[in-house]
C-alpha cells in the first residue's frame, strides 16, 4: 500500500481539520485498556538554535506524564553525522542568517520552487543522517521515535525506506510554518501546531499523514497572574513589560527594536533576552540606555515566568519563543523577521491572527502602543485554542504502529528489512541441529493477590497489552539473499497464544521434565524468536514460567531488560521499565575514549592470537542430540558476600571459583588441572540499557581444578580474571565480532562455526546482577529468577549466575551426556561454599581495610532500587 492510500488515523490528512481537542487520550493499548504502559522513546533533535531541543524536552516531559516509567533516549543528529559537523552547520547557519540572508532565502525558495531540488536535498541529507542514526536506533531499541529536527526526520525516513525501520516515527514541526524539509510521507505522523499550517505541509510533501497538536512546549508555559510573575522576574508590576527575545543566537535587528521601544517612555520596561549572543550583550551595553527602561539578560532559565510577566513579546522568527509566548497567552509582535523560515512563520502566524508584524521602528511603536493602551490591552491572556490531537499527538503516534508496515510501496522481494548486526548474526551461524542458541530465564511465581494461581489466560492478556509497545518481541527474521546477513522486520501483530505453552503437573512433580523438554526444542524461525512455558499445578498456588529467546535477539543484559518489560512493580509505579523522564544522551565516544579502546583491542588481539587452544578433555565432545537437562541452585547472598569479603574478592570471582570446584567433582578422571571458561563481560557503561541484541564482550580464563584450599582457588580465579580483563580481550572479541560482518554471509558463518567451539572454551559461565527487586508477572509475585545460558558446539555445560538481593540464583544447562551429573554439580556448589566459609571462620577474615563485595560499584544492587553500570575492568553481565 502506497503512502498516498494509507488508512487515515483519527487526525488531519492533507488540509482537512484534525480531531477535536476533546478526544480522550489514548493509552496506546489495542484493547482499550487504560493501563499506562511504559515505553522506550528516542528523541532525535539537534543543538542548532534552541527550538529543536526545547521541543524535544516538551515531548520527553509529556512521555513521562503519559507513560510513567518510560526510558527516554536523546540523540543529537549533527553529532552522529560526523565529528565537527555540528560546529560547521551551526557556523553556516549563523553566517547565512546574520551576514548573507539573501543566500539563505535563495536556498529556501529553491526548495519550494523546484521539486527535484527538494527531493535531491532530502535524499542526500537523509542518507547522511540515516547512516549516523542507524547504530543509535539499533543500540537503544526504541518502541517510539520522535524527531524535532528536519535532518533527523530525513534520516529516519531514509531508514524506513532502506532498512525497514519498523517502529512508529513522528516528526514535530517546531516552526509555525512547515517547509518541504520538515515533513516526510515515509513517517507515520507529522505534527504541526495550527490548522493553518496543514495545507502548507500537505503541499510540501504530498501524501504525508498530518496532525495538529498544541504548541510543543513544557507544561510550565501557561497563563497566570501577571503581577505575581513580574515580581518573581524582578520587574516592576506597575509598568508594562515588553520582552524582546530573538532565540538562543539573538538574531535580527535587536538594537533597532529596543531603541524604538525604550523611546516610548517610562510606561514600558523593556527586557532584552540575548540567549548565547555575548556580542549582542556588549552592543546593547554600548547603547547606554537608561537602566530603569532596559534590562539586558543573557540566557534565561525561568522563561515561563518572564513571559507571563510580559504584556508583549517581540521576536523575529516564529520558532520556540513564539510558541512559548502563545502557550503563555502573551501577545506576539514579529519585528523584521529573519530570512526564509522567519518570514514564513511571521506571515502564517499573522494570517492565523496569532501575531502582528512590523517592519519599521515607527510601525513597531504603533503596534506596541495599540496593544498597551488600546482595547486589546484588557483582553484576557488566554492562549489561542484550536482543534488538536491531545497530549502533543504522542498517543496518536503510538497507535500508528498498526499502519507502520504500510509506509512504503510494495517492492520486489518483500518490504525493506533491518540488517541483523554482525554480533547477532554470529549466533544464527553457530546454531546447529544439536546446539540451539537460546537463552532466557525460569521465573518462580507465587499466587496472585486474589489467592489463585497464574493462568495461561492471564499471561495472554498481559502479552496482548504489552506486545504492541515492545518492538523487540515483534521482530521476525527474513532472508536477504545468500551473500547477505538476514534482516529483521517488525510484525504489526503477534498472537501471544502462539508463543505460549502450558503444562499442568501432578502431585510430586515440580515440572523439571517439562523444562528439560522446553530447553531442548529449538525456536521456530517463521515467527518472532521467543517462547514461553507455563507450568501450573504446583502446590500453594505457585507456578513456573520459562522464557526463552534466540541468542541473536538478546544477550544476558538485553534478555533481562526485555523480560523486565513484562513485569510490574507491586505499587504500580514506573511500570514495565525502570528509568527516568530525564532523557539519557546517546552520543559518540570522545576521541580519547576511542583511542583507549583501540589500544585495549590491539592488546587483546595479541592475547587471542597467542593463547592457544583450550585444554583437551574427555567431556568436550560434539552433542549427539539437542536434548538438554536444566538443574538449578540457590545460594544465600549473605554467605556468598561474607566469603567474598574475607577473600578480598568480587562476588563474580567467588562464583567462578565455586564453579571450578563443582566442575572438579563432575569431571572425568582424565581431566587436566585447568579448564578454560568463556566469561561474558561488559566493560563499557551503556546508559541506553538495550533490550535487544548482543552488546557484551567476552574473556577466557583458566579455572583451576584439582584439590586446592578453597581460598587459594578463589585467589587463583581472581588473578586469572583480572589478567583477562586487563588484557583487552573483551574489547578485541567485540571488535572481531563486528568486523566479521564485512565478510559475505557464507564466510562469516564458516568463521563463526570454527571459533565458537570447544577448541577455544571448555565451559561457558555467565554472571549478572538483577537490576530490579520485587516484581509481578500478570499479578503473580516473582519469587526467584533463574538464568539459562546457551551452549556451544562441543561445550556440554553452561552456568548462569544471577545476583539477586538475598540470593544467588544459578541455572546449569547440560547436554544429555552430563545429565546424570546435575545433582552432583549442585551439591558440589553448596559443599564448596561451606568449605570456604569454614576456612574463613577458622582462619579469620583477611579483609580488614580490603575491598568489600558490597562496596564494589559493579552494577549489583547495593540497596533497594539502586542499579548502575560497571566500571572498566569489572564484569557486569553475561
Amino acid at each position: 500500500m502506497s503512502a498516498t492510500t494509507r488508512p487515515a488515523l483519527p487526525l488531519a490528512v492533507g488540509g482537512s481539520t484534525a480531531t477535536d481537542r476533546t478526544e480522550a487520550p489514548s493509552s496506546g493499548t489495542p484493547d482499550g485498556d487504560t493501563e499506562p504502559i511504559a515505553r522506550r522513546v528516542l528523541v532525535v533533535s539537534a543543538n542548532i538554535g534552541g527550538g529543536h531541543d526545547a521541543t524535544g524536552r516538551a515531548l520527553a516531559e509529556r512521555v513521562g506524564a503519559l507513560w510513567p516509567g518510560s526510558r527516554v533516549g536523546w540523540v543529537d543528529t549533527l553529532d552522529v553525522m560526523g565529528r565537527g559537523v555540528g560546529r560547521s552547520f551551526r557556523r553556516t547557519y549563523r553566517t547565512n542568517v546574520a551576514a548573507t540572508p539573501w543566500l539563505y532565502e535563495f536556498f529556501w525558495a529553491s526548495i519550494w520552487r523546484h521539486r527535484w531540488f527538494a527531493t535531491a536535498s532530502k535524499w542526500f541529507t537523509g542518507a547522511w543522517a540515516g547512516r549516523g542514526l542507524a547504530p543509535v536506533v539499533e543500540g537503544f531499541d526504541p518502541d517510539l521515535i520522535v524527531s524535532t529536527y528536519p535532518l533527523g526526520s530525513a534520516g529516519l525516513a531514509w531508514l524506513r525506506r532502506h532498512r525497514g525501520l519498523g517502529v512508529p516515527v513522528g516528526a514535530w514541526v517546531c516552526d509555525f510554518a512547515p517547509h518541504p524539509s520538515w515533513v516526510y510521507a515515509n513517517l507515520d505522523l507529522d505534527l504541526v501546531v495550527h490548522p493553518a499550517a496543514l495545507p502548507v505541509a500537505a503541499v510540501a510533501a504530498p501524501g504525508v499523514r498530518l496532525g495538529v497538536c498544541a504548541p510543543p512546549v513544557l507544561d510550565r508555559f501557561h497563563p497566570g497572574d501577571r503581577a505575581e510573575a513580574a515580581r518573581r522576574a524582578g520587574l516592576d508590576p506597575s509598568r508594562a513589560a515588553v520582552v524582546v527575545a530573538c532565540g538562543s543566537y539573538g538574531f535580527g535587528h535587536v538594537e533597532e527594536a529596543i531603541q524604538a521601544l525604550v523611546g516610548i517612555g517610562d510606561a514600558v520596561q523593556v527586557v532584552a533576552v540575548c540567549g548565547h549572543n555575548d556580542r549582542l550583550v556588549a552592543r546593547l551595553d554600548a547603547l547606554r540606555l537608561p537602566a530603569d527602561r532596559l534590562l539586558v539578560r543573557r540566557w534565561v532559565d525561568d522563561m515561563p515566568t518572564l513571559l507571563r510577566a510580559a504584556r508583549l513579546v517581540v521576536t523575529n522568527a516564529g520558532g520556540a519563543t513564539a510558541l512559548e509566548a502563545w502557550a503563555t497567552g502573551t501577545p506576539i509582535v514579529m519585528y523584521r523577521p529573519i530570512a526564509a523560515h522567519g518570514v514564513a512563520n511571521a506571515a502564517l502566524m499573522a494570517a492565523a491572527g496569532l501575531a502582528e508584524t512590523a517592519s519599521t521602528p515607527n510601525a513597531l511603536v504603533a503596534c506596541v502602543r495599540s496593544r498597551l493602551v488600546g482595547r486589546q490591552a484588557t483582553a484576557p491572556t488566554e492562549p489561542a485554542t484550536h482543534p488538536r490531537l491531545p497530549d502533543l499527538g504522542l498517543p496518536a503516534l503510538a497507535d500508528a504502529q498498526a499502519t507502520a508496515g504500510d509506509t512504503h510501496p510494495p517492492v520486489a522481494g518483500g518490504p525493506p528489512s533491518w540488517p541483523v548486526r554482525s554480533q547477532d548474526a554470529f549466533f544464527l551461524h553457530v546454531q546447529s541441529k544439536t546446539v540451539a542458541q537460546q537463552i532466557g530465564t525460569v521465573l518462580e511465581l507465587g499466587p496472585r493477590r486474589d489467592g489463585r494461581a497464574l493462568t495461561a489466560a492471564d499471561l495472554v492478556a498481559l502479552l496482548e497489552r504489552r506486545l504492541p509497545v515492545i518492538a523487540s518481541l515483534r521482530r521476525r527474521l527474513v532472508d536477504r539473499g545468500r551473500w547477505h546477513r538476514p534482516g529483521w522486520v517488525v510484525d504489526r501483530h503477534v498472537d501471544p497464544a502462539a508463543h505460549l505453552d502450558e503444562v499442568t503437573v501432578g502431585p510430586g512433580d515440580d515440572g523439571s521434565a517439562a523444562l528439560d523438554r522446553f530447553w531442548s526444542q529449538p525456536l521456530a524461525g517463521d515467527r518472532p524468536l521467543w517462547r514461553m512455558l507455563l507450568i501450573s499445578g504446583l502446590p500453594d498456588g505457585r507456578t513456573r514460567v520459562a522464557v526463552k529467546l534466540h541468542h541473536c535477539l538478546a544477550d544476558g543484559v538485553s534478555a533481562i531488560g526485555l523480560i523486565g518489560r513484562l513485569l510490574d512493580r507491586p505499587d504500580g509505579a514506573a511500570r514495565t521499565v525502570s528509568g527516568t523522564v530525564e532523557p539519557a544522551t546517546i552520543a559518540p565516544p570522545e576521541r580519547g575514549e576511542t583511542v583507549r579502546r583501540l589500544g585495549l583491542a590491539a592488546r587483546g588481539l595479541a592475547r587471542l592470537a597467542t593463547q592457544g587452544p583450550a585444554p583437551a578433555t574427555g567431556f568436550n565432545r560434539p552433542a549427539r542430540s539437542p536434548a538438554r537437562r536444566l538443574v538449578t541452585a540457590t545460594l544465600p547472598a549473605a554467605e556468598v558476600l561474607r566469603a567474598a569479603r574475607a577473600c578480598r574478592a568480587h562476588a563474580s570471582d567467588l562464583m567462578l571459583a565455586l564453579t571450578a570446584a563443582a566442575l572438579n567433582v563432575v569431571q572425568p578422571a582424565d581431566t587436566p588441572p585447568r579448564l578454560r571458561a568463556m566469561f561474558a563481560v561488559s566493560n563499557n557503561p551503556r546508559h541506553r540499557a538495550p533490550t535487544q541484541g548482543n552488546w557484551t564482550g567476552a574473556v577466557t580464563l583458566d579455572l583451576p581444578l584439582g584439590r586446592l584450599p578453597a581460598r587459594a582457588r578463589v585467589a587463583a580465579v581472581r588473578q586469572s580474571l583480572r589478567t583477562a580483563l586487563e588484557s583487552g580481550e573483551a574489547e578485541a572479541a567485540g571488535l572481531v565480532m563486528r568486523t566479521m560482518g564485512v565478510l559475505p554471509a557464507p564466510l562469516h558463518a564458516a568463521f563463526a562455526r570454527r571459533v565458537y567451539t570447544s577448541r577455544h572454551q571448555n565451559v561457558i559461565v555467565s554472571y549478572m546482577a538483577l537490576p530490579w527487586e520485587t516484581r509481578l508477572l500478570a499479578g503473580a509475585p516473582l519469587l526467584a529468577p533463574t538464568p539459562v545460558v546457551a551452549l556451544a558446539e562441543g561445550v556440554p555445560l553452561g552456568v548462569g549466575v544471577l545476583r539477586c538481593r538475598k540470593t544467588f540464583e544459578i541455572g546449569v544447562l547440560m547436554d544429555e551426556s552430563l545429565a546424570d551429573r546435575g545433582a552432583a554439580f549442585v551439591s558440589a556448589l553448596h559443599t564448596s561454599l561451606a568449605e570456604l566459609l569454614h576456612e574463613v571462620d577458622a582462619g579469620g577474615s583477611a579483609a580488614s581495610g580490603g575491598r568489600s563485595a558490597e562496596r564494589v560499584p559493579d552494577g549489583e544492587p547495593a540497596g533497594p532500587g539502586r542499579t548502575g553500570p560497571a566500571p572498566p575492568g569489572v564484569p557486569r553481565c553475561a
